[in-house]
């Protein structure tokens, strides 16, 4: 079956980790191309590349060797002039120096790492976000997003018209399964929903599509939103009705919920009655920085019983 996974960083990088094990499927998974924080904020401005740190992450998760290889292009500087940069980031900017295209810097990565899948990043134009603020307000880029708290985003847009990478709309087009999330709704999954060519491409793929729920709200884009919220708006930029919706109903404890509410963080809240729903407990704990994940082969294990 073809697999196909729609997103950003981190979250899809956990569910990667879980869904390269199985056997029988196709995956691939579609990463945007708004990063604009850290090593590839720099990168992406100095060199005029489309930002490499999500697009990395993603290709570690499904490295064959996490542990050694993984771990190298994952390896972070500490000081000098190289603070803050990895590996990996700095192997694919040279890449694609060398050979004019991101998208052919990525394949070459995938052979050295020998991946279990595939990387694809929306498009390779070098585009931002826009937020748009029922206050009236405005904020150019995701750095500047990241950075207002507390506030309903009623809108968001790319700064200029950007076009699918034909691989991602081919992907999507032969899709059997396509899976957007978990990660930021607003910063991770629908920018690949307003690139120009998604919609289309999904209305010609026969696909079912899955939502995977966040944990927790983020006071920067989905303060206060619960599940009812998510799903509205994801449907809304998707032009669709999703068929599945998977959420978490995991027990958090005291001290590590504590510390997500004092950044205005709370677990999302099942406000729906749908029979669309799975709930399952898909928490892990990440003890060496006190937050909360997806269990990674858990929530694979429940995407790939439940389209079985």
């Amino acid at each position: 079956m073809n697999f196909v996974v729609v997103g950003g960083g981190t979250g899809v990088s956990t569910l990667l980790r879980g869904l390269k094990y199985f056997k029988g499927i196709d995956l691939k998974a579609i990463i945007t191309v708004t990063d604009e924080g850290g090593s590839s904020g720099v990168l992406r401005r100095e060199y005029n590349i489309i930002p490499p740190g999500d697009i990395r992450n993603n290709l570690v998760a499904l490295a064959k060797d996490e542990e050694i290889l993984g771990k190298l292009f994952s390896y972070r500087f500490s000081n000098g002039f190289l603070l803050g940069h990895t590996v990996g980031n700095i192997i694919l900017t040279a890449l694609t120096k060398m050979l004019g295209s991101f998208t052919k810097a990525v394949e070459y990565i995938s052979e050295v790492l020998a991946i279990n899948g595939k990387v694809i990043p929306v498009s390779e134009d070098l585009v931002r976000l826009v937020a748009f603020y029922e206050d009236g307000t405005v904020a150019h880029g995701e750095s500047e997003i990241m950075k207002v708290v507390k506030k309903k985003i009623i809108k968001i847009s790319l700064d200029k018209e950007t076009y699918i990478n034909k691989e991602a709309d081919c992907a999507i087009k032969n899709a059997d399964v396509i899976i957007l999330g978990p990660g930021s709704i607003y910063t991770s999954i629908i920018p690949n929903l307003l690139v120009n060519g998604f919609y289309e491409s999904l209305n010609k793929s026969k696909a079912k599509v899955v939502y995977v729920s966040n944990l927790m709200t983020q006071p920067s884009e989905s303060y206060n939103f619960t599940l009812s919220d998510h799903v509205t708006t994801i449907e809304r930029y998707l032009k669709r009705k999703v068929d599945y919706i998977i959420v978490s109903y995991s027990n958090i404890c005291e001290s590590v919920l504590r510390r997500y509410l004092e950044n205005g963080s709370v677990p999302v809240e099942v406000d729906m009655n749908d029979e669309r729903i799975i709930i399952d407990d898909l928490i892990e704990m990440k003890d060496n920085d006190g937050r909360i994940r997806h269990n990674p082969l858990r929530l694979a294990s429940l995407i790939i019983d439940l389209i079985r």
